[in-house]
């Protein structure tokens, strides 16, 4: 649906991600480092790529943290890098950052995937309910 809401407002809308693993999955903060440290090698569309593996796959993550390594290694990039920058400070404190931000932010109901359009959250996920609030912040703007 993002890509629908992209291809009707190519000019108008940009996607922010920003990394809030749940700290019950015991999977996903490192995930969140493998998606970022995929987008060190291979830019934003390395990122997304991975992103989208990983979240199409999130019930095999949670009995094989190796998944986003088997989706890195797919995808042609440096396993050891990979791993190397995942865990490198840069990565972990981006991470810390966000959560932070995303705790102190006053969003209720912190659950992922999270959409939000200019800090609102549409209610429902529809081209429709997403395409109403775009519009009028459009028409504000």
């Amino acid at each position: 649906m993002v890509n629908d809401i992209l291809t009707k407002y190519p000019d108008d809308v940009k996607v922010v991600i920003k990394s809030f693993p749940l700290s019950f999955h015991k999977q996903a903060r490192l995930a969140a480092q493998y998606c970022l440290a995929a987008k060190e090698q291979g830019g934003v569309e390395m990122y997304k790529k991975i992103h989208d593996k990983i979240f199409e796959n999130y019930k095999m993550l949670k009995t094989n943290p190796d998944l986003p390594l088997q989706f890195a290694e797919h995808l042609g990039l440096d396993i050891e890098k990979l791993k190397s920058d995942a865990n490198s400070d840069k990565i972990t404190s981006l991470i810390d950052e966000e959560i932070n931000q995303m705790r102190t932010s006053g969003i209720p109901r912190l659950s992922v995937p999270k959409f939000l359009i200019n800090g609102k959250e549409p209610q429902g996920r529809s081209v429709e309910a997403w395409s109403a609030i775009i519009d009028a912040e459009l028409k504000n703007n």
